[in-house]
């Protein structure tokens, strides 16, 4: 489709911010606050107009003091800033009715949250404007749809059956979103002759999605079929912020359809992980001029930065010159969907493609800002804002010398104010009988924390008996169920309808709303 005009129009996307979330037990407020004061920055930096948090706001749907405090006050902030809008929508870790509980007087604040998937679609359908009342853009503000909203169930239906009426009652929730859309969205043009992009967002599992084991992404209904695919996405949508994964990727090879990931590692499994927002641009302006990305941070893991432009040369020598003086810290940058992101690309971008540049942010740490995607007719770019690491993270495996090389490899890399968390796997065929005793005397003095240590030979040989360091925290409800069915010696032709019965209670308890009434 032709863009006669669009007004030049920036969007920060991002999602799964887990507030309150928990490591081994151990708080993180200081990560969440660093990430919040980063975003701040971010969003003046960049002059951002509207800001989209796509679901999971909270790690629970009863958040404690604390994290509603980091809520409210970084949307206090934000609401003083240039950023003219922030759209929020619940995800499946939130209280939708406490999400909703506050929405009327954060409209007054330009806030505008969506807890509840609305009985008239209408309600989900915004159109926001700028400071002079001209129409920005409009947003299909869509949260995590439950299984009640999406579909009616009925006595004696079939998993299956109930798979497919999930994935029709989402395909139907947003062709309906996409119909009002269009329908505003040709309004507007007759009045402003120009094109106002379309947004959606969303919180859900796409299909071929990609996961790490310990992020804590729960199965969002019962089966685990209820994935979609990214042709479930009208076209007329110019942008999708999704939410729910924590590793950054496309869906379906499009472009415009992304997962912004968490902004923090959730588990050590996503430690090499580079977190990130996309910065996702509209307007005429972008064909002629580049891209400047600024980082005006204050405080990162308690390092001062320096404030730097830099200029995106959109050239395949300079992409190559930043990628060689990259290749050291850069080797993991969307390192778990290296394959998603090189795989197809729209027949559209080939040229687009060759003039994706990486760019050295000149801080103590050194990042990398990526322009993903540039649409010349759309008259849009996607670029991805790399997040600074608040609290390093390590995942150490290997016998007992391996593990005090590797220990010793990871303290050298850190500055004199910066600390690692550990997450110990021994691995060894040597049973070490005081192993915990052994791996502490390891890192005495050292700027290291070790919060678990595990022993896969004594997990693997003895199944049924639960070591004496181990506790609830952890296990997940699956593997808890699990010992049971093996501790009592539950037949294998009765485990299958046990584990049946079990997801659903699971999925009943993670899912029912315990702030409403």
């Amino acid at each position: 489709m032709s863009v006669s005009a669009v007004t030049p129009l920036t969007i920060l996307h991002t999602s799964d911010w887990h507030l309150g979330r928990r490591l081994y037990g151990r708080l993180r407020y200081d990560e969440f606050a660093a990430f919040l004061s980063w975003l701040q920055d971010t969003i003046s930096a960049q002059q951002v107009d509207v800001l989209i948090v796509a679901g999971d706001i909270f790690d629970t749907m009863t958040p404690s003091n604390k994290a509603q405090a980091l809520y409210y006050e970084f949307l206090g902030t934000v609401s003083k800033s240039c950023c003219q809008h922030v759209v929020i929508v619940a995800g499946n870790h939130d209280s939708p009715t406490f999400l909703d509980a506050p929405s009327h007087v954060l409209k007054f604040l330009n806030v505008h949250v969506v807890g509840t998937a609305c009985e008239d679609l209408n309600d989900e359908v915004m159109v926001l404007d700028d400071a002079d009342g001209n129409p920005h853009c409009i947003i299909t503000a869509v949260p995590y749809l439950r299984d009640r909203d999406v579909r009616s169930s009925s006595a004696g239906e079939s998993a299956q059956s109930k798979d497919a009426n999930v994935i029709a009652g989402i395909c139907a929730h947003y062709d309906g979103v996409a119909e009002i859309s269009r329908a505003k969205q040709a309004e507007l043009a007759k009045v402003h002759k120009r094109h106002v992009p379309i947004i959606a967002t969303g919180h859900l599992f796409a299909a071929g999605g990609t996961t790490t084991d310990d992020d804590g992404v729960r199965e969002l209904y019962i089966g685990s079929l209820g994935k979609v695919s990214a042709d479930m996405f009208s076209e007329s949508f110019d942008y999708v912020a999704l939410g729910h994964l924590h590793v950054p990727q496309r869906v379906g090879g499009r472009e415009t359809i992304r997962y912004s990931g968490s902004p923090i590692a959730m588990g050590f499994g996503e430690a090499r992980q580079q977190k990130q927002v996309l910065l996702v641009q509209f307007g005429s302006v972008l064909k002629n001029k580049d891209l400047t990305l600024t980082n005006t941070s204050k405080r990162i893991c308690h390092q001062q930065l320096t404030n730097s432009i830099i200029n995106i040369d959109k050239t395949v020598e300079k992409t190559a010159k930043a990628v060689n003086q990259a290749a050291s810290f850069m080797d993991d940058l969307f390192a778990d969907v290296e394959s998603i992101e090189s795989d197809q690309h729209s027949e559209t971008s080939i040229e687009e493609t060759s003039k994706q540049t990486e760019v050295i942010l000149s801080t103590h740490s050194t990042l990398t800002a990526t322009l993903l995607h540039h649409d010349t007719a759309r008259q849009m770019q996607i670029t991805s804002l790399p997040i600074p690491t608040f609290q390093k993270l390590a995942q150490v495996s290997g016998d007992l010398d391996t593990i005090n090389q590797t220990v010793d490899n990871t303290i050298k890399t850190l500055t004199d104010t910066e600390s690692v968390w550990l997450e110990i796997i021994y691995t060894g065929d040597e049973v070490v009988s005081e192993l915990r005793e052994s791996i502490q005397a390891m890192v005495e003095g050292l700027p290291c924390e070790v919060l678990k240590i595990k022993d896969t030979r004594t997990y693997n040989k003895v199944l049924n008996q639960q070591q004496i360091s181990e506790t609830l925290q952890d296990l997940n409800e699956q593997e808890v169920f699990e010992r049971c069915l093996t501790a009592h010696n539950v037949p294998d032709e009765q485990r299958l309808t046990l584990r049946e019965a079990y997801g659903q209670i699971v999925y009943d308890l993670h899912h029912a709303d315990t702030q409403a009434e």
